[in-house]
């Protein structure tokens, strides 16, 4: 029983983080996946994004058409397969990841003391 009391003490502190990371950048925690996905500067095919999330195709298209209706993805059809859509980010893009990798993104408890144990 106790470790359940555990995990809820995870999943409210996983809560509290996505609440305080959207009021401070502006996105969702989703939407900062697919960034830290293209932070390299790589050009990534749908396919690639979504493994590297971990979503469903459908989550993963809404999250892709959020960060590009924001204007930080660019979409392109593939050279050899025009059905596959290509995205990279755009200038704008950059400029928010490297926003994000230079400001420091706080935990709370929980959440710090799990990052800790590692």
């Amino acid at each position: 029983m106790d470790l359940i009391c555990q995990i809820k003490d995870v999943y409210k502190a996983l809560y509290v983080f996505e609440k305080e990371f959207s009021e401070t950048f502006r996105m969702t925690i989703n939407e900062a996946m697919l960034l830290c996905c293209m932070k390299d500067g790589k050009a990534r095919s749908a396919n690639e994004i979504t493994e590297f999330i971990g979503l469903s195709n459908p989550r993963v298209s809404k999250i892709i058409t959020s960060v590009e209706e924001k204007g930080w993805l660019n979409r392109e059809m593939g050279a050899d397969d025009k059905r596959k859509m290509i995205f990279s980010l755009s200038d704008e893009g950059q400029k928010i990841v490297k926003m994000m990798k230079k400001r420091p993104i706080p935990l709370n408890g929980v959440l710090s003391k799990l990052i800790e144990s590692d």
